[in-house]
């Protein structure tokens, strides 16, 4: 096994372990943080169409995040697995009360995909993940989906959208491997405080 893939393993089974035991108070506590953090952003309040995700398990609590984007009357959009084997993303508006269903990783997604933007159209995405450095580095779960939808960000020729990780402050890594493939963040947030990688 190559030496990056057996250290992301490694970091991804680490972190998911330090997710899983954040207290329930700490993590409702740090989602609320979050979300004003981000609200009080120049490049928030510049953005229109922003996406986000509905977390499941252990990951960081999305929901503040999205009524912080509806409450500033800005649109807001989930990813949905599309194409050949449902290996890519097609980001579908949300509305509050919109119907949703389990997709095959059991993550809710909108029922309706007929409201799609282009991911060249997004001025924010929202991303979950597992660990991040702070070289912008993002360690997710593994499956690629983000770093094929936003293959277009590489080598510089698109300015957007902004690629923002949600994350716990504890699962900042000191290094994370990075593969040609990999797309950056250009910044996180967590419950202390916004930052944007150069």
């Amino acid at each position: 096994m190559a030496t990056g893939l057996k250290q992301k393993l490694q970091l991804r089974r680490h972190f998911r372990e330090v997710r899983r035991q954040i207290p329930l108070a700490h993590r409702q506590a740090a989602a609320q943080a979050a979300a004003g953090f981000l609200a009080n952003q120049a490049v928030f309040r510049a953005s229109m169409h922003i996406a986000c995700y509905l977390h499941v398990k252990d990951e960081f609590d999305s929901t503040p995040v999205i009524e912080a984007i509806w409450s500033a009357n800005k649109y807001c959009y989930l990813p949905v697995l599309t194409g050949e084997n449902e290996n890519s993303l097609t980001f579908v508006r949300y509305n509050s009360g919109d119907p949703l269903h389990m997709n095959r990783y059991q993550i809710p997604e909108p029922a309706n995909i007929t409201n799609t933007i282009s991911p060249f159209d997004l001025d924010i995405v929202l991303t979950p993940l597992v660990a991040f450095d702070l070289r912008g580095c993002r360690l997710g779960t593994g499956g690629g989906y983000y770093d094929r939808t936003f293959s277009f960000l590489h080598g510089g020729v698109s300015r957007k959208p902004l690629i923002i990780g949600l994350a716990y402050a504890l699962q900042q890594a000191d290094s994370i491997p990075d593969d040609p493939w990999d797309i950056s963040l250009d910044g996180v947030v967590t419950e202390s405080g916004f930052m944007l990688f150069s």
